[in-house]
């Protein structure tokens, strides 16, 4: 093995279909990670964007929701990318989901947990034909009826509430700064109350519409300073999503690989 050898694949999806929006969403993942496995070694991963066209765009925009039978191919399309992606021995598929609504209005799911109405449609449109295929391929290669549901706990949403810039806007440093410079001047009361509290940026419907830049610096904030301990210390939204990676024990036991051998240097 060599230093550049990545001990596991995580492909990133986003809802989002901006030019920096894959970028913005492998940034957090990043952060993610390393609130999981102290340590972890980013670059012994091997993170991957959904490449066929068709299938993002089923993912874009949520035409996942669509009944229109012209989107049905992009639909199946996806659907069979996640499932090859968790077929991989060490592939793991993290999914960017906004939940489209405040914090304080989640509602109990079937599974009795809290979620968004957004996220609970996903769960029931996406979720059985996903784990259907998983369970045909897999018992194809082995009689372990535990498999599939094992593979299926490699799939994890990542649920911004209301959406992503809940949580970018939490890099208030870089976002004061990014307003004071070439923005409105007035944006920095409104980072500060938020920096005291951090769990209200949750609760901000449309949050991209609170700032004078909206998203124009989205992959800037997730990569630049993100204050990912603080974040996650508000116990809101960004905590549930990492606490949902946590429920995943193939995932951690692979981060932890990541530096489990010294670096050697390539041929």
């Amino acid at each position: 093995m060599t230093g550049r050898a990545k001990m596991l694949s995580v492909m990133v999806l986003t809802e989002d279909s901006g030019a920096g929006a894959y970028d913005t969403v492998q940034a957090l993942v990043k952060e993610m990670l390393k609130l999981l496995v102290r340590g972890v070694q980013t670059h012994r991963i091997g993170f991957t964007p959904l490449e066929n066209e068709s299938a993002r765009r089923a993912m874009h925009a949520n035409l996942w929701k669509s009944d229109n039978p012209r989107d049905e191919r992009d639909i199946r399309l996806l659907i069979r990318s996640i499932i090859n992606e968790l077929l991989k021995p060490n592939g793991f598929v993290l999914y960017h989901l906004d939940a489209d609504c405040p914090w304080s209005e989640q509602t109990a799911s079937e599974a009795g947990h809290e979620a968004s109405a957004n996220v609970r449609e996903f769960h029931s449109r996406m979720c059985p034909p996903i784990e259907a295929g998983l369970r045909q391929e897999l018992l194809k290669r082995s009689h372990d009826e535990k498999e599939p549901e094992k593979r299926m706990k490699r799939f994890r949403l990542l649920v911004p509430f209301y959406s992503i810039e809940a949580w970018l806007y939490q890099n208030t440093r870089e976002a004061r700064r990014l307003c004071e410079e070439g923005g409105c001047g007035q944006c920095p009361t409104k980072l500060t109350e938020w920096e005291k509290d951090r769990a209200s940026l949750d609760d901000v419907i449309k949050p991209k519409e609170a700032l004078c830049f909206q998203d124009k610096y989205n992959a800037h904030l997730a990569s630049s300073g993100f204050p990912d301990r603080e974040v996650f210390d508000a116990d809101a939204s960004f905590t549930r999503s990492v606490e949902g990676l946590l429920e995943c024990d193939e995932l951690t036991g692979a981060l932890e690989r990541t530096f489990a051998l010294p670096e050697q240097p390539a041929p």
